[in-house]
């Protein structure tokens, strides 16, 4: 009797400890899931003749004002925020994001760089290379 108490007890002992780990640590709650940038016009490393328009689309989770893109080429900088592009909300809660330079950059590279975030503490940056002939 007493070797089927021990058993009856060790059994409720590990089983006590794997329902205390099934509902995990507090990570769950510090999950982070970043804006994705896709759809870049123009497309990464493509060849133009000058460059002055940009578009790019960013997932539905992306804090619309957090959005920053910064352009440069060589000397030529350009700063743009939320404010200053055109931001369209699709039907599928996507950003469609256009913006302008002020004059057309002729020559040389042009990086964008783009940065969002989907809440606080959560941001994204990411870029590409634009080559003007």
């Amino acid at each position: 009797m007493t070797t089927l108490f021990r058993i009856a007890a060790a059994t409720l002992l590990s089983l006590s400890g794997t329902a205390a780990h099934a509902y995990g640590s507090s990570q769950s709650s510090q999950h982070c899931d970043k804006p994705v940038f896709s759809e870049f016009q123009p497309a990464t490393n493509k060849y133009l003749q000058s460059f002055s328009e940009f578009s790019l689309t960013a997932s539905a989770n992306t804090t619309l004002t957090s959005i920053v893109i910064n352009v440069s080429a060589g000397e030529t900088k350009y700063h743009f925020t939320s404010k200053e592009l055109q931001i369209t909300q699709q039907p599928s809660g996507r950003l469609e994001i256009k913006g302008k330079v002020d004059r057309p950059i002729e020559g040389g590279f042009a990086r964008l760089s783009i940065t969002a975030h989907s809440k606080p503490g959560c941001e994204k940056t990411d870029g590409y290379l634009v080559r003007i002939h």
